[in-house]
């Protein structure tokens, strides 16, 4: 049942995801359409636990390469607050930044993409 319960809150998570970024792809002006440059950032799903995304951390820290890690570590910029949903947030974001942006590059089983800046304090999201 909890699995059930979660697994529609991470559908509902990726639907409000989709229609967000599905509406800012373009817009009108003078009659003719135009593409809108916005930002986004992958970010972790909050309905998941902090089990599941400390095993993705794990994987992207230790099996990809790609990230450099020790933002998250004691010390590092992006280390505070520190709770494992925040870790997940960067770690999938220089994941995801790492290749360009590429939205097949935001693990979409733990993460989604937003147009909202999650940088904070010293921990900037490229």
């Amino acid at each position: 049942m909890a699995r059930e319960n979660l697994s529609l809150g991470f559908l509902c998570f990726l639907l409000f995801m989709a229609v967000c970024n599905s509406s800012r792809d373009s817009t009108i002006w003078g009659g003719q359409k135009r593409g809108i440059v916005t930002r986004t950032w992958c970010v972790a799903n909050p309905f998941l636990g902090d089990d599941e995304l400390q095993k993705a951390i794990d994987y992207y820290c230790n099996g990809q390469g790609v990230v450099d890690c020790r933002v998250i570590r004691p010390g590092g910029p992006c280390f505070l607050p520190n709770t494992v949903q925040e870790h997940a947030s960067v770690v999938f974001d220089f994941y995801y930044k790492a290749h360009n942006g590429q939205s097949s590059f935001c693990p979409n089983h733990v993460a989604g993409l937003t147009i909202d800046n999650p940088s904070h304090g010293s921990c900037i999201y490229p």
